[in-house]
């Protein structure tokens, strides 16, 4: 009877690892970017629902100059990847929080970038009533509406210089356009956390007349 050899079945054995290599290479790879992918998806779908609620807020901000404690717009663009802005509107029924306040549509809403207990980076919505002073629910209501935010920066249009600002000091005016850049997830490696998995950026038109 014929039989293989010891050289044939070493042969046989590494073909066979070889294979099952490349196969394990695949599998990993199929994994990995099956991860990425869901990563970036989720990440995509955060960004716009974070952005979304901006665009919402700042399309019906309002000021008037004779209760500038209460309708002041105020940011701060000090910091290099994070800014914060905060101003007054005539909120919507299907903006977040507008069950919380009932019938309280006038209110001051802020949005800023904070750290949670995981010390991760959140895009988080602040709102009290216009007159918090002269209501019951006096507490803020807060959500996230973007997690794992790796950048939040406001631009504003100054009509003299033709050009994007980083600054805005006029508390008692809006500027005619403000540019919103919101970038979420961190698409390079552990500590690279320059370059978002998602990028958006929406340019909004003001209500310049205070009143």
């Amino acid at each position: 009877m014929a039989a293989f050899t010891m050289i044939e079945l070493m042969v046989a054995i590494a073909v066979f690892a070889l294979i099952m290599i490349g196969v394990i290479a695949c599998w990993k790879c199929i994994v990995n970017g099956t991860q990425v992918a869901e990563i970036s998806a989720a990440a995509c779908q955060r960004a716009r629902i974070g952005m979304k609620t901006v665009e919402t807020a700042l399309s019906v901000a309002e000021i008037s100059r004779a209760n500038l404690r209460y309708y002041s717009f105020v940011n701060d663009t000090s910091d290099q990847k994070f800014h914060m802005m905060s101003f007054a509107g005539r909120m919507p029924a299907s903006f977040p929080g507008s069950g919380y306040y009932g019938d309280e549509v006038m209110r001051r809403v802020s949005f800023s970038v904070e750290k949670d207990k995981d010390n991760v980076n959140n895009l988080v919505l602040t709102q009290t009533p216009l007159l918090a002073a002269g209501f019951e629910k006096t507490s803020p209501y807060q959500i996230v509406l973007a997690r794992d935010v790796s950048l939040f920066i406001l631009e504003f249009w100054d009509a003299k210089q033709n050009d994007w600002e980083t600054s805005f000091e006029p508390t008692n005016q809006f500027p005619p356009l403000i540019r919103v850049t919101l970038g979420v997830g961190h698409a390079g490696d552990a500590g690279d956390n320059n370059t978002p998995f998602a990028l958006i950026t929406r340019e909004v038109a003001m209500n310049t007349v205070a009143h």
